[in-house]
């Protein structure tokens, strides 16, 4: 498929990656175009040239975990989220129809940062939208977990609101004191593997069952890693959400979980390549609440394309889920200095027999000899 968005696609600031170090691996051996630092730092070289490709034309960057979260002094945290939201704005000015931004905020301070969202999405060019890693971490000994279905928050939700800027909870690695209590035995399952989709499951139900989305309807909230377990989870979340069990949950009473995805929640592809749960996800949520997204470089863009590229499905879902949900759920994208539009499937290459040639059924060129590689 042509013409594919996706947003949730790191980036590193050169003057603080060693204290911002990054969640993941490199091989021993690997070449330069593979170091995980050196494209975390790169924008306009190897990572577009992947870009174009394999048919990806804008990306949304993000400043990797844990980012502002993970930073416990409160001036810190601040003073970094000024200076990549400066820094990416000058990186997406150099070439804003192939990059956006998401903001990157310090959560120690409701109010701040609302002020901080509002400066980036009026003051500032190519912002559609804001990133958190999961929960703030606070306190002198930075164990203290600042989670935002607080009311406290609703400041900063309702400037999010207001301005159209849909939010995205990515994971980030577990406070000192979790990480030793849940993690230090088992490190392989801190992570990607479990870690990362059980904190952010938790945070997102919590947000939803807090009432957030009931009390600011025109909020939009976005998950990658197809749903972070939830769209599995589904029907026993909405089951055991007993409200006669718990009065006090503010969420209301007259929806369920479900509900509120393809309106307010959305999920993205990211590091999830995976034709059933990907189908899983659209019977439970709808393909109208599912993006792709690749999750760069912590995942290869190749793998993610031929893979999302490669999907017997229909074509127009393929095409919404591959681009046209991106420009509803992120309306800025549609506006200068982007200036993208919707496409069909025929204009995306999705669909169609493109070469002319006879068929004998879609998947083999030879009626009685087999030619498919796989």
């Amino acid at each position: 498929m042509l013409y594919k968005i996706a947003f949730e696609e790191a980036f590193a600031l050169p003057t603080s990656l060693a204290e911002n170090t990054p969640i993941g691996f490199t091989r021993a051996d690997a070449s330069p175009e593979e170091d995980l630092n050196t494209n975390l730092l790169d924008i306009h070289g190897h990572r577009l040239r992947q870009m174009d490709e394999n048919g990806v034309e804008l990306m949304i960057l993000s400043l990797n975990a844990a980012g502002c979260q993970g930073i416990a002094d409160p001036a810190k945290a601040e003073a970094l989220s000024t200076a990549a939201n400066d820094y990416l704005e000058g990186q997406v000015a150099k070439n804003p129809t192939r990059f956006a931004a998401f903001a990157a905020l310090s959560m120690h301070d409701p109010a701040q940062a609302a002020a901080e969202l509002e400066r980036c999405m009026t003051q500032k060019s190519g912002f559609v939208g804001v990133l958190l890693n999961d929960f703030q971490s606070s306190g002198t000994d930075g164990n203290t977990m600042l989670f935002y279905d607080d009311e406290r928050c609703d400041m900063f939700w309702a400037t999010a609101e207001r301005l159209q800027a849909p939010v995205y909870i990515h994971p980030r690695t577990p406070t000192a004191l979790i990480d030793t209590e849940m993690w230090k035995a088992r490190p392989w399952l801190n992570l990607s593997v479990l870690g990362f989709a059980s904190r952010v499951s938790m945070h997102l139900l919590a947000i939803i069952t807090a009432g957030v989305l009931d009390r600011f309807p025109k909020l939009k909230l976005v998950v990658g890693h197809m749903g972070e377990h939830i769209p599995f989870e589904m029907y026993r979340i909405d089951h055991k959400l007993d409200r006669d069990r718990f009065p006090t949950m503010r969420m209301r009473r007259d929806k369920l979980v479900r509900d509120y995805f393809g309106d307010q929640v959305f999920l993205t592809t990211s590091g999830h390549f995976s034709t059933p749960a990907l189908h899983c996800s659209i019977a439970e949520v709808g393909a109208q609440s599912v993006l792709f997204s690749m999750d760069y470089p912590f995942e290869s863009i190749p793998n993610a394309c031929v893979w999302f590229d490669s999907l017997q499905m229909n074509q127009h879902d393929v095409v919404a889920v591959g681009r046209n949900n991106a420009l509803s759920l992120f309306p800025r994208l549609t506006q200068a200095p982007h200036n993208l539009q919707p496409k069909s499937a025929w204009k995306c290459k999705v669909g169609g027999l493109r070469d002319g040639s006879a068929t004998y059924g879609l998947y083999n060129a030879s009626f009685n000899k087999r030619t498919a590689t796989k």
